[in-house]
Formats: C-alpha cells, sequence, structure tokens
C-alpha cells in the first residue's frame, strides 16, 4: 500500500545544505540488486562509494529516495560538506567539529522549519575501517503516534557528508535500526572514480 502525501514529508531526509549557494543538492544513493547480493552505491563524477548489503529482504520503498532492509526503511543520502574546515588535517578535531555542524543545522531546520519538536539527543563517536561516524539519534514528542524515534549515521565523503538516516516507528525498534545503519556504515567503500553502475550491477 503507498503511503500518502502527507505522510513523505515525515520520511525525507532534511533539505538542508551546509554548503553555500550554488552548491549541488542533496542526492541519494541507489540499491542496486544482484542474483547473489545487493550494494547500495553512489557513483559520482570523480568519487563513488559503495556500502554491502547483508540481508537478503531489500528492496526499494514505496517512499521515494527510501530502500527497505530487513522490514526498516532507510536512506543514504549525500549532502555537500562545509569547505572553511580543513579536512587533511591530521587532528580528527577539524572532521568532529564540521559533522557536529551538520547535525546541528538538520536539527535546527528540522524544529524550525518543519516545525517539528524532538527530544533526547544523543550522540556517538565510532571509527569503522578507520573511518570516522557520527551516530545521533533523538525522540520524536510523546503525541506523535507516526514515528517515535529518528536515527542517524554521519560521515565525510570527500567534500561531502554521506548520511544514512532510518526513521523508527516503535519505539523497541530503535536498536535494530541502528544495527542495520551502523553494519552499512562499516561495509562502506570508496572509489576515486566514478563507477559504472549498471556494469556493477550485473556483477553482483
Amino acid at each position: 500500500m503507498r503511503l500518502i502525501p502527507t505522510l513523505l514529508l515525515l520520511f525525507t531526509t532534511i533539505n538542508f545544505s551546509i554548503a553555500s549557494p550554488g552548491e549541488p543538492e542533496d542526492v541519494h544513493a541507489r540499491l542496486l540488486q544482484g542474483k547473489r547480493r545487493s550494494v547500495i552505491a553512489y557513483a559520482g563524477e570523480n568519487h563513488s562509494f559503495t556500502l554491502d548489503v547483508p540481508y537478503k529482504s531489500a528492496k526499494p520503498s514505496d517512499v521515494p529516495g527510501f530502500i527497505t532492509i530487513d522490514k526498516q526503511i532507510i536512506q543514504a543520502t549525500l549532502v555537500p560538506a562545509d569547505k572553511s574546515l580543513n579536512r587533511k588535517a591530521s587532528d580528527p578535531s577539524p572532521e568532529k567539529e564540521l559533522l557536529l555542524k551538520y547535525m546541528n543545522y538538520e536539527l535546527s531546520y528540522y524544529k524550525k522549519k518543519l516545525r517539528q519538536n524532538y527530544s533526547n539527543l544523543q550522540t556517538e563517536w565510532i571509527t569503522l575501517q578507520g573511518r570516522l561516524f557520527l551516530v545521533w539519534y533523538f525522540n520524536m514528542p510523546e503525541n506523535y503516534k507516526l514515528v517515535s524515534r529518528q536515527v542517524y549515521v554521519s560521515t565525510l565523503f570527500y567534500d561531502q557528508v554521506m548520511d544514512l538516516n532510518a526513521p523508527v516507528f516503535k519505539a523497541d525498534d530503535w536498536g535494530k535500526a541502528r544495527a542495520i545503519l551502523v553494519r552499512l556504515a562499516g561495509s562502506m567503500k570508496t572509489f576515486d572514480k566514478q563507477l559504472d553502475l549498471q556494469g556493477l550491477q550485473k556483477k553482483l
């Protein structure tokens, strides 16, 4: 059954860009399904990435831009990052600063523009295969009957932020949603070229 149009706004990630005016808008990675396995992939002009999907039940969602994995709706989005910070520094603090800035602007947009309240914001820093990720999640209002919590896993991808997110419908399912996002994030492979997604899908 297709979701009614009013729900689409609630499931769509925040269309906010930290980048200056004129930067490209956020884009979504695609689910590529093969006979043996599936991956989530993004092919940029100069850089690409893939996320392994170690779940048999993965399919495109009824919600545009979303993917359903093991009955959990997830989304992989790329947003232009703030280029004012030096991400080549060996000290991880600039990277953390950028990811926190991204999170705070997302939350500000969520609260002020979408007029959605949230509570109990929590953050975690995790390193997976040498890559730093910010895991952040918050509760929806108690009287909000559709989504109980939102979970995000964010990292830097060259001059973009790669953001995984999942709306949690039942409070007890948030651990499962977090585990799916973290597992996807831990499988991230990057390429300094534009991937041929059609060719990649034929090999799956």
